[in-house]
Parts: structure tokens; C-alpha cells; sequence
């Protein structure tokens, strides 16, 4: 009965504990919905506002393709989550730049995760490089060649910018007003990684919490079997033991009884038969000189 109580007071709590549990994770994660969103939407804005800012600044120095470098960093320096802003020409825009006729210049912070906190006080960790994969098949290149602005979905960066990351672009006119390349800038989403992290966190802790229960549970169990069997030894050994013992010997002295009456039975049977056997003898010799005399 205590096992049976002790199941159910642990099964009630854990079912408690776990639909309290799911109401604040439900709570929780409409929140940060919320927080998300409005994060989202504001960094977006930043963004563009930046690129837009830059684009006049890009469409001036495009016969020094090299000041694209400078203009990038600044775009970092003053936007934390900006991690990397680069310029992909048409190709053979430049005939003497670049590899296979493409030409990307591209700035970066190559630590982001590190320096969020760096970059707002004016000190990122800035490297730039030539991009030299085929970029004109990527998505943000064919939209923003058809003169629209875009927003990728979130992926994963590759090389040492290995964070989840996306990609805004605008397209970028020549003085003949010719579409010259896309200028884009690569967004920071690390907030929603720490989201992930908060959320697994978040499981892992109501996961540990129902182990504990768990195994609180079985050692309490084991507890009342283990007092249940000494509690039956015991009252083996104080009760069951002496009253075996007490009937046995109560059955010995019985059988010693029941030998000595048996062993008189057999004398006094023998004394009987002897007491016959002389009535016989007697009443024999009484009719013999009866007939003689």
C-alpha cells in the first residue's frame, strides 16, 4: 500500500511538473517569437538602410574597384550585425580583375561570434579577399540582376564565417545605367542560435528533472522491498520459527508417549494371554479328574 501510494503521489507530481513545464515553454517561446520578430525586423531595416546609404558611394568609385574594401569596413564598423559586405560585377566588368572573369571583392568580419560586443565600440576584426566561386547562379545575384532587392532564408556560412547568417542585395548601376553588379551584405542571426541554445538548454534541464523523479522513484521502491523482506525475516524469526519449534517439540513428546503406551499395551496383552493360558490349564485338569474319579 505505501509503494502504491508513493507510485502515484511521484506519477502525479511528474505529470504536474510536466504540463507546468510545457505551459512556460509555450509562454516562453511565444515570447522570444515576439523578440524574434521584432529583432528580425529591426536589423533588417538597418541593413538596408546601410547598403542604401552605400550605394551611392559603391556607384561613384566604381572606376576604383579597390575603395569597395573601405566602404565595406565602415558598413561594418557601425552595424554590429553586419558581418560581411561584398560586390559581385557582371562578368568581364573588369577585364585585368579577378579569376575566370568574375570579379568580388569582399570584407568580413572573420570572427563575428566573438566581436558582436567589439564592433560597437568600433573594433572589428576585418579581413578582405576575392570571392572565386560562380556567384551568378546564387539566387541574390539573379534577383538583384533583374533590378529587385532581396532577402535570402537563413543558412549556414562557409570557411571561417561559420554562422548562421542571411544575405540582403541591391542591384548597382554604372554611369550609363547599366546594371553593373550587386552590392550585398551578409546579416549576422546570432541571436537565434542563442535562442536554440536557451531552448535546448530548456529541455535538457526538464529532462534531467524527470530522470531525478525517475530514479528517486526506484530507490524509494527498492527501499520498501527491501524493508518488506527483513520485516518478514523478522517476523519469521520471532514468530513463525519458535511456534515450528514449540510444535515439534509437542509432536516428539507425543510420539514418546504414544511408544511407551504402545510398549505396556503389548506387556499387558502378554500378561493377558499368560493369565488365559493358566484358566485354560486349570479348568483342563479339574475335568480330567472329574472323568477318572
Amino acid at each position: 500500500m505505501t509503494a502504491a501510494i508513493i507510485i502515484e503521489v511521484l506519477g502525479a507530481a511528474q505529470y504536474f511538473m510536466a504540463r507546468n513545464s510545457a505551459t512556460r515553454e509555450l509562454l516562453a517561446k511565444a515570447q522570444r517569437d515576439m523578440q524574434e520578430s521584432q529583432r528580425v525586423a529591426k536589423v533588417k531595416t538597418e541593413a538596408e538602410t546601410a547598403l542604401l546609404n552605400a550605394e551611392q558611394s559603391i556607384h561613384l568609385t566604381l572606376g576604383t574597384p579597390e575603395t569597395s574594401y573601405s566602404i565595406a569596413a565602415r558598413i561594418i564598423k557601425v552595424n554590429p550585425h553586419i558581418i560581411g559586405v561584398g560586390v559581385a560585377f557582371i562578368p568581364d566588368y573588369y577585364k585585368n580583375k579577378g579569376k575566370g572573369k568574375l570579379f568580388m571583392p569582399y570584407t568580413y568580419d572573420y570572427q563575428p561570434s566573438v566581436v558582436l560586443k567589439g564592433k560597437r565600440t568600433g573594433d572589428p576584426h576585418i579581413k578582405t579577399s576575392i570571392m572565386a566561386f560562380d556567384y551568378t547562379e546564387r539566387d541574390w545575384y539573379k534577383t538583384a540582376m533583374e533590378g529587385k532587392r532581396q532577402w535570402t532564408e537563413a543558412y549556414l556560412g562557409a570557411g571561417e564565417l561559420k554562422v548562421l547568417m542571411c544575405t540582403y542585395s541591391i542591384p548597382i548601376k554604372d554611369k550609363t545605367g547599366r546594371v553593373a553588379g550587386v552590392l550585398f551584405a551578409d546579416i549576422s542571426m546570432e541571436d537565434a542560435t542563442i535562442i536554440m541554445t536557451n531552448i535546448n538548454s530548456d529541455i535538457n534541464r526538464s529532462g534531467v528533472i524527470t530522470l531525478i523523479i525517475q530514479l528517486v522513484s526506484m530507490l524509494l521502491m527498492g527501499f520498501i522491498i527491501w524493508r518488506a523482506v527483513s520485516a518478514s525475516r523478522r517476523y519469521r524469526e520471532q514468530f513463525l520459527d519458535p511456534e515450528k519449534d514449540h510444535l515439534i517439540e509437542q509432536v516428539e513428546k507425543m510420539r514418546e508417549v504414544n511408544t511407551r503406551l504402545t510398549k505396556r499395551n503389548q506387556e499387558l496383552a502378554k500378561k493377558v494371554a499368560d493369565l488365559q493360558q493358566r484358566v485354560t490349564s486349570q479348568t483342563s485338569q479339574v475335568s480330567d479328574q472329574h472323568w477318572f474319579g
